[in-house]
């Protein structure tokens, strides 16, 4: 699950090379649902959590939402199982999938149990970071005036990030 299965690659095609191939034939939602799912889970949150952050700057978002953008930052800047499950919580009680919500959703997928602390724990599938993840940058985007200029300019992130890490998000 994740990406669909008609923008999968054989297994003999580097990734940097479909991923071209998706960008050379203007599919830009199935690049960034690629892109998403190659970058490691934590890359992939932090590309997210840098656009919907900068859509948040420019158009502020209800209060239910920027606690959640918030609690998913600091969870970035400490990743700890006390902000993960913040996350998740902060995510619960927004009932629209908007970009603030998606994120936070990814913070709380992103390892660890999905279920009560004091529960035997259960571990989500590794995809669902990163379709959550996705998810942030796809809504995101469509808050602008233009959403394809939107969503080249994240997808150009997103190639920074795969090409240099955490770094690329160093402003």
């Amino acid at each position: 699950m994740g990406v669909d299965v008609d923008d999968r690659p054989s297994a003999d095609v580097p990734v940097r090379r479909h991923y071209d191939a998706l960008r050379a034939g203007n599919r830009r939602s199935a690049a960034l649902q690629y892109l998403g799912h190659a970058l490691p889970r934590l890359e992939a949150i932090a590309w997210a959590a840098r656009i919907v952050a900068d859509t948040a700057a420019a158009d502020p978002p209800p209060q239910r939402a920027r606690h959640a953008l918030d609690v998913a930052l600091r969870w970035l800047e400490d990743p700890t199982e006390a902000h993960r499950r913040a996350a998740g919580a902060a995510a619960d009680v927004i009932s629209q999938p908007v970009a603030e919500r998606l994120l936070a959703s990814a913070v709380f997928f992103s390892g660890g149990s999905i279920v009560a602390a004091n529960a035997p724990p259960v571990v989500p599938p590794d995809h669902v970071a990163a379709r959550y993840a996705v998810g942030a940058i796809d809504e995101a985007t469509r808050r602008s005036t233009d959403h394809v200029a939107a969503l080249e300019t994240a997808l150009a992130l997103g190639e920074r990030i795969a090409d240099r890490g955490m770094a690329a998000l160093d402003r």
